[in-house]
């Protein structure tokens, strides 16, 4: 391709793969930094092509940095690093392995939900998924988006509180979206609990949107879980403080009094949640390009 459509490539592309086949990509990059070199290319918009190459081309190489619960992790498109290992880190490998390898039938379904594998050692883990991932942290979405994260995630709860347990850590940093299946995958699990027993940790970030008898009571209910979704799902509205009040007057009214509403049951929560779709939403695919 010439400079023109190099440049028009890059200026659409989201990730490196859209401007350069994986198959050589040392050697492709070489050659497009070389066409739109300044000292070669004259064409409008060359430099900062360029400068979105090189950035692209990093990210590729080094991924995104995101911080949770227990430090700093990389997002690679279809993988994650997690990177100076620790106990918690210990915590959430045993917990995703216990989860894994559960049983029964059903299961088999909810795996969906789960890194394809999750391989500590040497100081990283990481973790392996079967189409790009991306967190849900620093994303807004338009509510037909935000419609169907949801709709996963209380999926999740409740095949959790079928099983007997509680995430009792669902947050941005821990939900990664799925664009191309709209679906989302649980990355994290430093703070699952069996059902009903007394939790020993919460995520510290988002200690404002535990339910206020998680303090009190410190027992792993499932509306602990339940409420960690609607504040993920309002944040991911555009509301950082996961509360959703400021929607009110601008979106769909069930939904928000839906997030507003308190649940104890994961299962009859799930269920409310797909008749509001089917009272409120269209049920039609809309392409998430993020």
């Amino acid at each position: 391709m010439d400079a023109k459509e190099l440049i028009e490539k890059i200026d659409k592309a989201r990730h490196l793969s859209d401007v350069l086949s994986p198959a050589g990509i040392g050697k492709q990059y070489k050659k497009a930094a070389k066409l739109l070199h300044p000292d070669r290319c004259r064409l409008a918009g060359a430099g900062a092509a360029l400068a979105r190459l090189n950035q692209l081309k990093e990210i590729h190489e080094k991924g995104i940095p995101f911080v949770d619960d227990a430090g700093e992790f990389r997002v690679f498109g279809r993988s994650a690093v997690f990177g100076n290992l620790g106990a918690m880190h210990d915590v959430s490998y045993r917990n995703f392995r216990l989860l894994s390898t559960h049983g029964d039938e059903a299961s088999e379904h909810f795996r969906r939900y789960l890194p394809r594998s999750m391989d500590p050692g040497r100081g990283q883990m990481p973790l392996r998924f079967p189409h790009r991932a991306i967190p849900a942290s620093g994303l807004t979405l338009p509510q037909e988006h935000v419609n169907w994260v949801l709709s996963r995630m209380l999926e999740f709860c409740a095949w959790l509180s079928q099983i007997g347990y509680v995430h009792c850590g669902l947050n941005p940093e821990s939900v990664f979206i799925v664009p191309e299946t709209h679906g989302i995958m649980v990355v994290s699990f430093y703070h699952l609990c069996r059902k009903d027993s007394r939790m020993k940790t919460i995520s510290a970030k988002y200690r404002n949107w535990y339910p206020a008898e998680v303090f009190s009571r410190k027992r792993a209910l499932p509306a602990v879980d339940l409420e960690l979704c609607k504040r993920t799902a309002a944040c991911l509205l555009g509301d950082r403080s996961g509360l959703g009040i400021k929607f009110k007057k601008t979106h769909n009214k069930d939904f928000i009094n839906f997030l507003l509403k308190r649940h104890t049951d994961a299962l009859a929560c799930y269920d409310e949640y797909r008749m509001l779709l089917r009272r409120n939403f269209e049920q039609k695919f809309y392409p998430l390009e993020i």
